[in-house]
């Protein structure tokens, strides 16, 4: 796998390690080469799993190894990066099936704290818990840029857009400093393939605390203009103080 430290896509900044979104470039990439008929399919679907298991570092070489697999609802594919002969990330990709359903409001709403609203009896509380939604527009790269794509979303773009709002929650709604470090541990996605850039999205997001400093930020992938659901996004991470990741960072 080619890792470009001259890429300002992904090197936007100084880094020490292989950012997370190389890796999964690096799994879109191949699978762009090997199977463009699904990739590049208009109305198409690819659902991604994807597992980081261990920093990946800068300068040993990067493999990936992997190919197709049997699977009974339809072609899919299992790739792990391999880094020193350890894995440092694992991919299951699936195309086609149905997409998973996207709903904009919260199934079985839980009714809210009778305190809250005055009530000592529970029968007696007629309203669900208040719901926060943050809702971001998705950005289309510009011609030429590393995610860009032919008139379409790119997969690609939807996951860094995704990458974007989990680390701008991560401030935002979770009170992390400016200087945290996110580190990727999961990534799920759910996505359209061949969906023109016309078709304007949204990502939304519904508030969820953190876990101590990990936190999974699931996203629905929603057009701007009708609120029709296109698919889902969800990403793992655990966040470290500056001090914190400097400190894991010289131990290594």
């Amino acid at each position: 796998m080619v890792v470009d430290e001259k890429d300002l896509c992904f090197f936007d900044h100084p880094l020490d390690h292989v950012p997370g979104m190389v890796l999964v470039a690096g799994v879109l990439d191949v699978l762009g080469a090997r199977a463009p008929e699904w990739v590049d399919a208009d109305g198409g679907r690819l659902r991604l799993s994807m597992s980081f298991d261990r920093m990946c570092e800068l300068g040993p070489p990067v493999w990936l190894s992997g190919g197709p697999i049997a699977a009974d609802d339809g072609p899919a594919w299992e790739l792990v990066a391999l880094q020193d002969g350890e894995a440092v990330s694992r991919a299951t990709i699936r195309f086609g099936g149905t997409p998973a359903p996207v709903r904009a409001a919260r199934e079985g709403a839980v009714p809210a704290d009778p305190a809250l609203v005055h009530r000592h009896r529970p029968e007696n509380v007629l309203l669900g818990g208040a719901v926060r939604v943050e809702r971001a527009a998705v950005l289309v790269p510009p011609p030429g840029h590393r995610l860009a794509g032919a008139g379409v979303h790119t997969l690609g773009a939807l996951v860094e857009s995704a990458r974007q709002m989990a680390t701008m929650l991560g401030h935002t709604a979770h009170g992390r400093d400016l200087d945290a470090q996110m580190l990727w541990l999961s990534l799920e996605a759910d996505l359209p393939t061949g969906l023109p850039v016309e078709v304007p999205l949204e990502l939304w997001w519904e508030f969820a605390p953190a876990r101590g400093a990990r936190a999974v930020y699931r996203f629905a992938v929603v057009d701007a203009e009708s609120g029709e659901g296109y698919g889902r996004l969800q990403i793992g991470v655990h966040t470290l103080s500056r001090a914190g990741y400097l400190k894991r960072r010289s131990a290594k």
